[in-house]
């Protein structure tokens, strides 16, 4: 959605998070796979392949340095990775309560995100349910 504001290391570095975010829940789920692969298309890079998984501390620390409004991007996004199966487990939220501290990014400000992510995923699927009635 916001992902065409990051520049291209940006937008690489996010890709990575967010195949790496998939996997915290042990597995890489089919809502979760569709996800990623509109974030590819949105970065315009459709054949996109995580090849840094080991370097997530590394990914993590650059992004750091970006702006607040990056920051904050990627976590809007973020969430909608992790929430394409519309939980967020105990594995994820630690991930994502550390890249908030990271971020420097306070709690409230997390909490809304998500909240806000849920709205707008139940909006789409209430939007989908009134086109197929």
């Amino acid at each position: 959605m916001y992902l065409d504001l990051l520049d291209k290391k940006e937008q690489e570095n996010f890709l990575e998070l967010a195949r790496y975010a998939m996997g915290l829940n042990g597995e890489h789920k089919e809502e979760e796979e569709e996800v990623l692969t509109g974030f590819k298309n949105e970065c315009e890079m459709p054949e996109y392949k995580a090849h840094r998984q080991e370097d997530i501390k590394k990914i993590i620390f650059d992004l750091k340095g970006s702006t607040k409004k990056v920051k904050k991007i990627v976590m809007i996004e973020l969430f909608g990775i992790l929430l394409a199966d519309g939980e967020v487990c105990s594995n994820e939220a630690k991930f994502v309560d550390m890249l908030s501290e990271e971020f420097r990014i306070k709690e409230f400000e997390v909490k809304r995100i998500q909240r806000w992510v849920e709205a707008m995923n139940d909006l789409f699927a209430e939007g989908v349910e009134l086109i197929n009635r």
